[in-house]
């Protein structure tokens, strides 16, 4: 019974298998491109979170505004889908964790930032950026309407109606970056002991400081009663009776009794 259970099963679990073959074997289909918008792309970002954005989305000007319409890539294909027709990205590199944020901004054109890991990437980015800038610009093609580097980011404006408009854009553009220690700062102690000089030096300024004001609130006050007190003497004292050698003062007449005098000293 059971070698006929057997014979059974083996055609069923091998019919199976070679089904499970064949699906497998199909040709998978091509990996779309890693583009998503500001709600897709989170579990993506190296600075987002389940509650916002990616980080580089948050740093487009306006960003609130703009991020329902900003688009958040990851490779050059989802760069070149959300920006087509641009020569100049076609360089740009996307090793090492490079990712880029674009959004439109009607006449002021469409702002792309790209930023890289390193400070070392994104100064050979510029310069390769730069240099296929002069040669578009030497053939007739398009190039951008501004083009900079900020910090590790490249900053892109296609399309602006208006340069001054571009410029202003481009220039919104900050990077922001906050380097920590992973272990003991190493400089903790030279912190340290210059904040303390520093600290140091500016109590004793604000004594000096607050000891002129003093002394000089002192005088002022000083010399201002004194003043006060001046005239008013000097005016009681124009209002007082004159001195005067004859007036008003009790003489004492000795010229009958000088004769006497000089009589008996004489006898």
């Amino acid at each position: 019974m059971r070698v006929l259970f057997s014979k059974r099963l083996f055609p069923l679990v091998a019919l199976l298998l070679a089904l499970a073959f064949e699906a497998g074997a199909q040709e998978a289909p091509p990996a779309a491109p890693r583009q998503a918008d500001t709600g897709d792309a989170l579990a993506q970002s190296l600075g987002g979170s389940a509650d916002g954005p990616p980080i580089l989305v948050r740093h487009l000007p306006e960003w609130e505004a703009a991020q329902g319409r900003a688009v958040y890539a990851l490779d050059l294909p989802a760069l070149r889908q959300a920006v087509p027709n641009q020569p100049v990205l076609e360089i740009v590199p996307f090793e090492g964790g490079t990712e880029a944020a674009t959004a439109d901004y009607g006449e002021a054109g469409r702002l792309v930032i790209v930023e890289f890991l390193t400070p070392q990437i994104a100064a050979d980015a510029d310069a390769a950026i730069k240099r296929r800038i002069d040669e578009l610009r030497g053939a007739g093609a398009g190039v951008p309407t501004v083009y900079r580097r900020v910090g590790n980011y490249s900053v892109f404006v296609f399309g602006a109606r208006d340069a001054q408009a571009a410029e202003s854009l481009a220039g919104q553009v900050s990077y922001e970056k906050t380097v920590r220690w992973l272990g003991d700062d190493p400089l903790r102690f030279e912190k340290h002991n210059r904040y303390w000089i520093n600290m140091s030096a500016s109590v004793i300024v604000n004594t000096v400081k607050a000891t002129g004001l003093a002394i000089v609130l002192c005088l002022g006050v000083g010399g201002l009663f004194g003043a006060m007190i001046f005239r008013r003497r000097r005016a009681q004292a124009a209002l007082a009776e004159s001195y005067s050698d004859a007036g008003g003062m009790m003489r004492l007449n000795l010229d009958e009794h000088a004769s006497e005098l000089l009589g008996h000293g004489e006898k």
